[in-house]
């Protein structure tokens, strides 16, 4: 395998054994898995209101009910599928995942009650906490390892342009195209969701044919979910910068949360408070979405190269800064559909993209090949955690403080790991570059160690 030329597209250069349709599965996958792991969220407020008719001083409330139970699930199977994934691989568990989020979508279409919506939710979350992991896993397993910042920059694009697609043009056209067919708001949100489930189930058969199988040793090992836990959290004590990347994916995943859930309904919200009836809303709420994820989309390429030039955890440093003002600016808005607001919508779009490219990259450079699965669905664990916070805590916030204090709330937390990533960063010596020598991700190590 070793005289094997590595698979490239342009600067980017792929881990050995990653073939072509690999490669390019693996980008189509990165565009398309966004708008299945996050369109249900972005479309949240749409299907309590106009399909469920749920009152809108309750929307807060239930919102924040959904994504604690969706985390919930998340942190029941996060390690158990990470111990899967060093048996049976990662391509399974992927496709499944994606497929039962199709499900999933489709379920939800025939949602008539508050009822309906827990249950076909439970059966979103276990699609995406399946794939959910496999993400981090298979974004360690695809690079080389001088091209980890490059393919995160070039995936975080990927991602950025499947978030907008969803909450751009998606959700503000599927229904409109639909109810000019003479379907109700009700119908035409049915229909929507009908759509998200067929593109779910497609992807899913192309991951199948097209990812690569097994593990990147090549030698299945049988891993417990006690194991897997064990070795995540040894790990993460041996290594600081590991614990690093978990506190980092706490506010990772907290933060892709805040912008597909409170973000978009704080805003409509906002539009609703400046007289906007519910389509103006949506569309003012879009905008500044759309905005958000633009700024992640353009600087994504921007941050990939930045990462392989960089040392690791400084640019962690600096990506948690960037995150912590943008999202403090942001939340103190009264009305964020000004100047301000605007430029705040682009720090945060910035910010977020580099917390979790930076982190991913980290993550990556610092995990052994043998046990990713373990030391990654760790590393999800925490991001579960983040959004089962973020979720729980900033439903009561929205409700009973203001609705932008779940965005305050995750631009503290943001500010509160830079000062952790700083300390180890500072231990280390302060390094400035990117030295590939430290890496570990080339090494194995017994899951006894």
């Amino acid at each position: 395998m070793s005289q094997t030329p590595s698979f490239r597209i342009g600067p980017i250069e792929f881990a050995p054994g990653i073939s072509g349709i690999n490669a390019w599965t693996f980008l189509y996958l990165n565009f398309m898995i966004m708008p299945v792991v996050s369109f249900l969220s972005i479309a949240q407020p749409y299907v309590l209101s106009e399909i469920v008719g749920v009152p809108a001083a309750e929307t807060g409330r239930l919102t924040g009910y959904l994504s604690t139970m969706q985390e919930f699930v998340a942190l029941g199977l996060i390690n158990l599928v990470g111990a899967l994934s060093e048996r049976v691989g990662r391509r399974p568990l992927y496709a499944f995942g994606v497929f039962i989020a199709g499900l999933g979508f489709a379920l939800y279409s025939t949602a008539d009650s508050v009822t309906d919506l827990y249950v076909y939710r439970f059966v979103y979350a276990v699609g995406v906490s399946l794939a959910g992991v496999m993400i981090g896993v298979t974004a360690a397993d695809y690079p080389a390892e001088t091209s980890r910042g490059k393919l995160s920059g070039a995936t975080g694009l990927l991602n950025g342009l499947g978030v907008a697609l969803a909450a751009g043009l998606m959700l503000p056209q599927l229904p409109a195209v639909f109810q000019a067919q003479g379907a109700t708001s009700a119908e035409a949100g049915r229909y929507m969701l009908l759509v998200m489930a067929g593109l779910a189930i497609g992807t899913a058969v192309i991951m199948q044919f097209g990812l690569k199988g097994g593990t990147p040793t090549g030698r299945p090992q049988k891993v417990g979910l006690q194991q897997a836990l064990r070795v995540g959290l040894s790990q993460g004590l041996a290594n600081p910068r590991l614990m690093v990347c978990y506190a980092g994916s706490f506010v990772a995943r907290a933060d892709l949360t805040l912008i597909a859930v409170f973000v978009s309904l704080w805003l409509n919200q906002a539009g609703r408070n400046k007289g906007l009836d519910a389509s103006d809303a949506f569309k003012q709420a879009g905008l500044m979405i759309v905005i958000i994820q633009m700024s992640s989309l353009l600087w994504a390429p921007v941050a990939g190269f930045l990462i392989d030039r960089f040392h690791r955890l400084l640019c962690v440093c600096a990506a948690l800064m960037v995150a912590g003002v943008g999202y403090t600016v942001l939340g103190f808005q009264e009305d964020p559909f000004t100047p301000i607001g605007y430029v705040g919508a682009v720090v945060v779009g910035i910010g977020q993209m580099s917390v979790i490219l930076t982190v991913t990259g980290l993550l990556g450079q610092e995990t052994p090949i043998n046990i990713r699965g373990s030391v990654i669905s760790f590393a999800g664990l925490c991001g579960a955690v983040g959004i089962l916070v973020t979720s729980f805590l900033g439903g009561y916030l929205f409700d009973h403080w203001m609705i932008s204090g779940p965005v305050v709330f995750t631009g503290i937390a943001n500010l509160g790991v830079l000062a952790f990533a700083l300390r180890v960063w500072l231990k280390d010596g302060a390094p400035r570059r990117y030295d590939p020598t430290e890496a570990r991700s080339s090494q194995t190590l017994e899951f006894g160690n």
